[in-house]
């Protein structure tokens, strides 16, 4: 993360939300999920809304490293300019998109399209080259993920693979990661796909990386700043949704990118190893 480029709020509260008070904690959350509303709202509007005090407002504010509500309000209002999408529009009629194929079409596509060009804003070149500089001299990427991300995980590994790197995809849960985590060595790179927040396993294997001394390329969304240390390069680009309802799709472009950078790197490698692959393929299909 560049050392002049401020974090922004879904990175402050990611990283500073569990020093906050419970009162805190929901002023936070709620400019963060109502930043289109809140970006216009007093302290003591905001306040009313959530049974709170002024004060508290102003308080969650500071603690999340701001020197006041006017400048949180300022970066959102901010936002909101430079993200005057179609996404952003429907944004708050999520819940009144209902079940017409039509409108969902809509919305998903544009939704997709602003994060896209979300994406071109936030992935700064020098990090995204930094990132393949590590990538292509790795002895081997061990590529972390879990849950829906470890489909990610396993999917990037793939396709390194099939372009003559050796890869490894880390997609264990409990004991079974510890299994995994337990083969990185010296020589290895590690592409972290964490997003929201980093549980137990996370930890862990961003623990571990740092003991062997595998350099880290985080994949992230808001983590940047509450993970700083722990990671050689970071590159940050928002998903859409929420929860069980995330878009997979700029995660996805992201690490078809790397793919294609690599590629390019080493086009002789990558050719020969996909020429393999389809002799391989020929044979076993009896052509």
């Amino acid at each position: 993360m560049s050392a002049s480029a401020a974090p922004l709020l879904d990175e402050r509260v990611a990283a500073r939300g569990g020093d906050l008070s419970p009162a805190e904690e929901r002023v936070a959350r709620f400019f963060a999920e109502h930043r289109e509303e809140a970006a216009f709202l007093s302290a003591a509007e905001v306040a009313a809304r959530l049974e709170v005090s002024d004060a508290t407002v102003v308080r969650a504010a500071q603690a999340l490293g701001y020197d006041g509500l006017p400048q949180l309000k300022d970066e959102l209002r901010a936002a909101l300019r430079t993200r005057a999408t179609p996404a952003l529009r429907l944004g708050r009629r999520l819940e009144e998109l209902g079940d017409d194929p039509a409108v969902i079409l809509e919305h998903s596509l544009a939704a997709h399209v602003e994060l896209v060009e979300e994406a071109r804003r936030t992935l700064r070149a020098d990090d995204f080259g930094r990132a393949i500089e590590l990538l292509a001299g790795a002895d081997r990427v061990a590529v972390f993920g879990l849950g829906p991300n470890g489909t990610l995980a396993e999917y990037l590994a793939l396709r390194l693979r099939r372009i003559g790197r050796a890869a490894v995809a880390l997609t264990g849960r409990g004991p079974g990661l510890a299994d995994d985590l337990l083969g990185l060595r010296r020589g290895d790179v590690m592409v972290a796909l964490v997003f929201e927040r980093a549980n137990v396993e996370a930890t862990a294997a961003l623990a571990q990386a740092r003991k062997r001394r595998v350099p880290v390329v985080l994949l992230t969304d808001t983590l940047a700043l509450a993970l700083q240390g722990q990671y050689k390069v970071v590159l940050s680009a928002r998903r859409g949704g929420s929860g069980s309802m995330q878009m997979a799709a700029v995660s996805l472009v992201v690490l078809e990118t790397i793919l294609f950078a690599l590629a390019a790197r080493d086009r002789a490698r990558a050719l020969e190893a996909l020429e393999e692959m389809n002799e391989l393929r020929s044979r076993m299909s009896g052509d």
